[in-house]
């Protein structure tokens, strides 16, 4: 289960996703596409947790009033680190990245209220951003800094959702359990 903010341009970020991957010359074998019907920015990440605390998290998300607000995606990122890179992503400009912390500052104030022991998820420092791709049993060393951001999307936030991930062989379906939209 986790909290997420959801997009619109996933079309657009999936052209980007699939450009990236022939720019470095990735061989797809060793690469976990995320689908586009996935993309969105994870708030909060619980795991999994039952049906009691679950229905506190759903009644605190749907109390939430946020002003819905423009993103603008330019850059490029990976996790952990260029030299060992796990993890290749998409984030957003620094305006965004302030919009987007207040609104997940909204969202974990909410969930603190809970007391449910979850200081850990909430504590972690979020660097908004869309998995583009995952690395399978490798380690990829990327020199991002000749990857220039030559592309500018805009996209807006106007929805948080509760998600449940449901694991198949073709891999994960997220269920929206609640969704609330901004103003």
């Amino acid at each position: 289960m986790f909290v997420a903010a959801d997009i619109y341009k996933k079309k657009e970020i999936q052209k980007i996703q699939q450009n990236l991957v022939t720019y470095l010359k990735l061989n797809y074998k060793n690469l976990k596409l995320v689908r586009p019907e996935n993309f969105h920015f994870t708030l909060v990440f619980f795991g999994e947790i039952n049906d009691t605390i679950l229905n506190k998290i759903v009644a605190k998300i749907a109390e939430i009033e946020f002003q819905s607000f423009q993103i603008i995606y330019d850059r490029i990122g990976v996790f952990p680190n260029s030299n060992n890179a796990r993890v290749v992503w998409i984030g957003l400009n620094e305006t965004s990245e302030r919009s987007f912390s207040e609104m997940s500052n909204t969202v974990t104030s909410k969930l603190r209220e809970l007391d449910l022991k979850l200081d850990k998820e909430i504590k972690k420092e979020i660097i908004p951003h869309i998995t583009l791709f995952r690395t399978k049993k490798v380690y990829l060393n990327l020199n991002l800094n000749s990857i220039e951001a030559k592309f500018i999307i805009s996209d807006i936030i106007d929805t948080i959702s509760v998600k449940k991930s449901i694991i198949t062989n073709y891999g994960s379906i997220y269920e929206n359990i609640i969704s609330v939209k901004g103003k």
